[in-house]
């Protein structure tokens, strides 16, 4: 009776981890048909006069309209030690045609402005795109800066879950368009 019990308990043990394995799966997929539409570029970090450059640079997108931003910002704990990005990021929160929510940020990036994708994370019920300017802005005191801003694109569960990338795609390109020069 005893070896019944643990057959039975392996084989339920077993399939569960089967089905958590497909599931995992089936949670990839977007991530990586995502990341093959909207390539991560990778700025210049290290170099004091060309930080914030893009040094590859994947697909360029357009806002499609006003966003707020934060200017780029690195550190570095002293002289011998490697520099890094902030990961700071002016949040935008899309729910379907309407930003929901906006952070403040150090200004505004307008309509049309050119960015890249630095980074994209795919959860249960949202895709966020970490982003960053492709030119520096002119700012109100003449200095000129990059700037960044994270895309928050809420979703129903079940899109992701079933791997509709057309429709997250879609709720994607509504405010950020491939730029059509990808210059």
């Amino acid at each position: 009776m005893k070896a019944y019990r643990f057959t039975s308990l392996l084989m339920a043990l077993l399939s569960t981890v089967i089905a958590g394995g497909a599931g995992a799966e089936t949670a990839r997929e977007p991530a990586q048909s995502l990341k093959a539409r909207y390539p991560l570029s990778t700025i210049e970090v290290g170099n004091v006069s060309n930080q914030g450059v893009v040094a590859k640079k994947g697909l360029v997108l357009r806002l499609e309209a006003d966003a707020p931003a934060l200017r780029i910002r690195f550190v570095q704990a002293n002289t011998k030690s490697p520099r890094f990005h902030v990961r700071d990021y002016a949040r935008v929160e899309v729910m379907g045609d309407r930003i929901v929510s906006a952070e403040r940020g150090d200004f505004t990036l307008p309509k049309g402005t050119r960015v890249v994708v630095l980074d994209l994370k795919v959860e249960s019920d949202r895709v966020r795109l970490f982003t960053h300017t492709v030119e520096p802005l002119r700012l109100p005191d003449g200095k000129a800066a990059y700037a960044c801003t994270e895309f928050v694109f809420h979703l129903e569960p079940s899109v992701l879950a079933q791997g509709d990338v057309v429709t997250v795609q879609h709720q994607i390109e509504r405010w950020l368009l491939p730029d059509k020069t990808n210059g």
